[in-house]
């Protein structure tokens, strides 16, 4: 099995008893309370923990195993929290997770090469493809009136785009 798939990270220490505030990477936001066991990426690699998580106001917190003040909360700041691929649900039809699309080749309806994906992001509005070549890296809006067809197994995407526009 590969790195645990990062779904948020330690926020600041919540109170003095080791809680911590949690930032979700997941959609919606609460699926993170589902996703267990929690792996925290620390100095060491990653190494597994036992969390109780919970809703608080508009975000989550979380006591993690052996986080008992709030001394020790702080030094988890910032630790990205994984889980194994397994945990998560498979992708609805027409759905990806943006790890599957990282590494697939760009090109365009003509079979014009543009790139590969080396990373994606969200925008209020849709995600965006980061395509780049040799010569250049390209965003792409991850909509249906751009994307004709991905296609996981040929590790390629498909684009109604031109060469030539930034």
């Amino acid at each position: 099995m590969g790195a645990p798939i990062v779904i948020g990270t330690i926020g600041s220490p919540f109170g003095v008893q080791g809680w911590v505030h949690v930032r979700s990477f997941t959609e919606p936001a609460e699926n993170i309370l589902r996703y267990q066991p929690w792996q925290l990426r620390r100095e060491a690699g990653w190494q597994p923990v036992i969390a109780q998580a919970q809703v608080h106001n508009r975000g989550f917190i979380a006591r993690v195993q052996g986080v008992e003040d709030r001394d020790a909360a702080a030094q988890v700041s910032g630790a990205a929290i994984g889980v194994d691929e397994d945990v998560l649900p498979a992708a609805d039809e027409g759905e990806y997770y943006w790890r599957e699309l990282t590494g697939l080749r760009v090109s365009t309806l003509a079979n014009e090469r543009l790139g590969v994906v080396k990373r994606v992001f969200a925008t209020p509005a849709h995600d965006v493809l980061v395509v780049e070549d040799d010569e250049r890296e390209r965003l792409l809006p991850f909509v249906r009136q751009v994307v004709a067809k991905v296609d996981k197994e040929g590790r390629r995407i498909v684009v109604d785009w031109q060469r030539d526009w930034v």
